[in-house]
């Protein structure tokens, strides 16, 4: 799962907006985070709460801070990514002073953002329609990737390595787990699916329709391990359709064989199998650098400004970027080295 909370944070900096008497654009310590403040009300060096994107605010809450009706969703109380007067704000932060005083002094962002009230919003899973839904396969957990955002020095430290950058798709995420004894799991992000007799499930069809049910099982019985292979399911009905696809169907980013996941050339050299004479990027989310450098494949911007960018699904934007290294390692206090980037460009426009 990948972090949310309500945190603790140093201002960095704070500059002014042209032509703005009453706000600034101001940032913090260690992330690319940005967003608007009221003029003055912070400088650099101040701590702060800051509540991040898709935080769903109490109404209690929105009020203290002064944004009640002015946040997105049906409820007016979800944090989204807004542009004010030209800047991107990515956040609200507040003053220290909005907890009482036995509670400044906590610094766990679970324990803060549950005591605020503060969740994290979650688009809606996919409608299920003649299945059940059960708790995932044990050897599961709910897959997620931690964001450059908050990570910049993780993101740092892939500058000089052979990385793999893919587009980050907008859909529903989908997953085929299968064990050494033949058992069959096809997976949404939470729960895992259990089909009711006479009734197709559209996760099972995509699984059986691409391959995935005997490509997990073929990947289990050579590897001798629990496989799991993860995508991202589009198409009708599923975050709007944005691709506007006429069908469903899964396009892959990762395989886990028991407890690790295959790096980065691992993973295409396996997706390849399973293509044969199709077209690899069929099966697969859309690949934009191979092999290169991550700061060679920069140039001269920054991840967030890489990140934008169109589709290549469709004519439009595209929600962001994952990178990996070609080979992967293990970062302290971190985990996995693999991290996304959300495009702030899509997140502007995006209703999910």
């Amino acid at each position: 799962m990948a972090f949310f909370g309500v945190t603790i944070e140093t201002i960095s900096g704070v500059r002014d907006i042209e032509g703005a008497d009453r706000i600034q654009v101001a940032s913090l310590v260690g992330s690319t985070f940005q967003f608007v403040i009221g003029k003055g009300s912070f400088k650099a060096g101040d701590k702060c709460y800051y509540f991040p994107v898709d935080s769903l605010i109490p109404q209690e809450l929105a009020a203290r801070l002064k944004v009640e009706g002015k946040l997105a969703g049906k409820e007016k109380n979800r944090i989204k990514t807004v542009r004010l007067r030209g800047e991107l704000s990515q956040g609200i932060v507040a003053s220290l002073d909005l907890c009482s005083l036995e509670l400044r002094g906590e610094i766990d962002p679970e324990k803060i953002a549950a005591h605020f009230g503060v969740v994290k919003y979650e688009p809606p899973e996919q409608i299920i329609k003649g299945a059940q839904l059960h708790p995932l396969p044990e050897e599961l957990s709910v897959y997620d990737i931690e964001g450059a955002d908050r990570y910049a020095e993780v993101a740092e430290s892939f500058m000089d390595v052979a990385v793999m950058v893919t587009e980050k798709i907008e859909g529903s995420n989908f997953s085929v787990t299968a064990r050494t004894s033949g058992d069959i799991f096809v997976n949404q992000r939470n729960f895992t699916i259990v089909e009711i007799e006479g009734f197709e499930h559209t996760w099972w069809k995509v699984a059986r329709r691409m391959g995935l049910v005997e490509f997990a099982k073929e990947l289990a019985t050579r590897y001798k391990d629990t496989a799991t292979i993860y995508g991202e399911c589009v198409g009708p009905g599923i975050q709007g359709n944005i691709y506007k696809l006429s069908d469903h169907r899964a396009l892959l980013f990762d395989i886990k064989i028991g407890n690790r996941f295959l790096g980065a050339s691992a993973f295409l050299e396996e997706t390849d199998k399973l293509a044969n004479s199709k077209e690899p990027t069929t099966i697969r989310v859309p690949l934009l650098a191979l092999g290169s450098s991550l700061r060679m494949w920069l140039g001269n911007r920054s991840i967030v400004e890489a990140s934008n960018g169109k589709s290549a699904l469709a004519d439009i934007a595209r929600e962001g970027i994952v990178i990996r290294p070609m080979q992967e390692f293990f970062i302290q206090n971190f985990g996995r080295s693999i991290i996304k980037q959300r495009s702030p460009e899509y997140l502007l426009k995006s209703e999910f």
